[in-house]
């Protein structure tokens, strides 16, 4: 694990972020250096999954791998680069694919995957309640035993299965139109519910009801479409915005999608809105990692506005 702006040795493979003075870099982050086209991805953990497919090239002429950060995408790419014998198994290179796609992009590939990204997180919040050093533990747990967390991810788990039966359930609610209601409107998908357990959009979930889980709607509203989160609170509504969850990354398969500068149109519903500011990112990102557009209170968090989501979908169309 690397500390922000500390030197690194040669000879050090940089993954999954931007390490400056590493020798070469594979990560799908945007600020990062490009990745060799052999190995582009989606993902971090996809380029080193191609990587693993010919060590001696892409792998052997490392002595140290680096990362600046703590993710499943993060840990499973470390994991591999360290050991590249992982990732022999057909089945397992399509699960850690997925299960990263599952960590950055909120991506829905079935239960397993998501149950392995759980299983890393919780991984993470066990490592940072035991206090300082949890990055570092976190990665060594994952490079050393990842096979046992593939299997403990299959295995039942009382929190995990909560979690996943909950994602399930809303996706089902979502197509039957019970109690969640998904139009689409252009190039915007509109989602919206009364509010019972909130929305709480962060990497680290492991157990949350949550009224909009991000993954109960991957798969269900077109790859480029922006989303309209809208949730009823009495006669108003908590609004945001999101961007594709993938559009932050540089991506192979998914397309690329352009943020849309909203400082206009924030401002016009912010003079329109008693008492709401309307946020656009850098702001907005304390709402959700994707959000270009949020209804927020004085200290920048999710709060009603008097408008509906009609409203701000007529807004959005006339920015």
């Amino acid at each position: 694990m690397v500390a922000a702006g500390a030197a690194v040795p040669a000879r050090t493979l940089a993954v999954d972020g931007d390490v400056a003075g590493a020798a070469a870099t594979y990560s799908h982050w945007r600020t990062a250096p490009t990745t060799p086209p052999e190995l582009t991805a989606d993902t971090s953990t996809g380029m080193l999954v191609a990587a693993a497919r010919d060590p001696a090239r892409w792998l052997d002429g490392f002595d140290t791998v680096a990362i600046d950060h703590i993710d499943a995408d993060g840990l499973l790419s470390v994991a591999i680069a360290c050991r590249p014998d992982l990732v022999r198994d057909a089945d397992t290179r399509r699960l850690l694919i997925a299960a990263a796609e599952c960590g950055d992009f909120c991506a829905w590939h079935g239960e397993l995957p998501y149950r392995l990204m759980l299983t890393l997180h919780a991984v993470i919040v066990a490592e940072q309640a035991a206090g300082d050093g949890w990055k570092q533990r976190s990665l060594d747990r994952v490079v050393d035993g990842l096979e046992h967390l593939i299997e403990a991810a299959r295995a039942p788990h009382a929190e995990r299965d909560a979690q996943v039966a909950w994602v399930v359930g809303v996706r089902e609610r979502i197509r039957r139109g019970d109690g969640v209601a998904l139009t689409l409107d252009g190039d915007l998908a509109r989602v919206a519910c009364t509010r019972r357990h909130g929305h709480v959009d962060d990497f680290l979930v492991t157990r949350r009801d949550d009224d909009l889980p991000p993954h109960a709607i991957d798969g269900l509203v077109p790859t480029t479409a922006f989303q309209l989160l809208s949730q009823r609170v009495g006669d108003r509504w908590i609004h945001q915005i999101d961007a594709p969850r993938h559009s932050w990354a540089r991506t192979a398969q998914r397309p690329p999608v352009a943020w849309p500068d909203l400082t206009a149109m924030a401002w016009r519903l912010t003079q329109d809105d008693d008492g709401v500011r309307w946020a656009t990112p850098p702001d907005s990102a304390k709402v959700g990692f994707t959000c270009i557009l949020a209804s927020v209170d004085e200290t920048g968090n999710a709060a009603p506005s008097r408008l509906d989501p009609d409203g701000l979908a007529a807004a959005w169309r006339a920015r």
